[in-house]
């Protein structure tokens, strides 16, 4: 019996777009900031202001109690395969998010609710998850993978700033990892901090636009994210988070 519900195929140039140049950086340094002018091609702004909806639906992360922090979430599942010019996306059941490599979320099973299908096969995300998948491909070689994709919303208030990383500088447990903002309104903050283990310069980036986004092999840096200030009564950092691990 399988437990996959549905699965679309995406294929052509947009996905090569950029994949031999970022992921040899991130075979080099660990990871890659690639701004949003960078992937204009990737995704239509019809597709990406769709998908940008999707945060709009979001319920409290109820898995942050007793952490100062606020955010709203949703977790889905895909698997992915690479195949050349292939993509192929397969919609996995919801199930428990581990990540016992950070010491605040050792030993939780953390359920979030889920990603809709219609949003994980949307064009949009379509888009970004194949991009990470070549990503991924090119930088360790395996074609099969479990993903996990993150909506999240972190909300700072007057008096409250928010948290987008109340773990910590930290490794995500995960062999790489797509980050990339979807909305940044009303706050300031949010500096990306990243941290190569063999020592190399520290490198401090802040995403802006919509669409800068981060790539890292997680086994060669860890990372953090400073507060973000609300300029108002509040204000949001939108981030889509997207795992990848291989398919055992």
């Amino acid at each position: 019996m399988t437990d996959i519900i549905s699965s679309t195929t995406t294929t052509g140039q947009q996905l090569r777009d950029g994949v031999p140049t970022f992921s040899e950086q991130v075979r080099r340094t660990g990871f890659v900031v690639m701004r949003k002018q960078e992937l204009a091609g990737l995704i239509s702004d019809a597709d990406l202001e769709e998908l940008r909806g999707a945060w709009e639906n979001l319920p409290v992360d109820t898995q942050v109690d007793g952490v100062d922090v606020y955010r709203e979430r949703r977790y889905g599942r895909l698997r992915v395969d690479v195949d050349g010019d292939t993509v192929t996306f397969e919609v996995l059941p919801n199930a428990v998010f581990r990540q016992d490599s950070i010491p605040l979320w050792k030993g939780k099973d953390r359920v979030f609710e889920p990603v809709a299908e219609d949003v994980l096969l949307s064009a949009g995300m379509r888009a970004l998850v194949g991009f990470n998948a070549r990503m991924a491909t090119a930088v360790n070689g395996n074609t099969s993978w479990k993903v996990g994709v993150h909506l999240v919303r972190v909300v700072a208030r007057a008096g409250a700033d928010g948290q987008p990383t109340p773990e910590g500088r930290h490794r995500d447990g995960h062999s790489c990892v797509g980050l990339h903002l979807m909305r940044r309104d009303g706050v300031t903050g949010g500096l990306s901090t990243v941290h190569p283990n063999d020592g190399s310069d520290i490198v401090r980036t802040t995403l802006l636009q919509p669409l800068d986004s981060i790539f890292f092999d997680d086994n060669m840096i860890t990372h953090e994210v400073s507060p973000t200030v609300s300029e108002g009564a509040s204000g949001v950092r939108d981030m889509l988070q997207i795992d990848f691990n291989p398919v055992a």
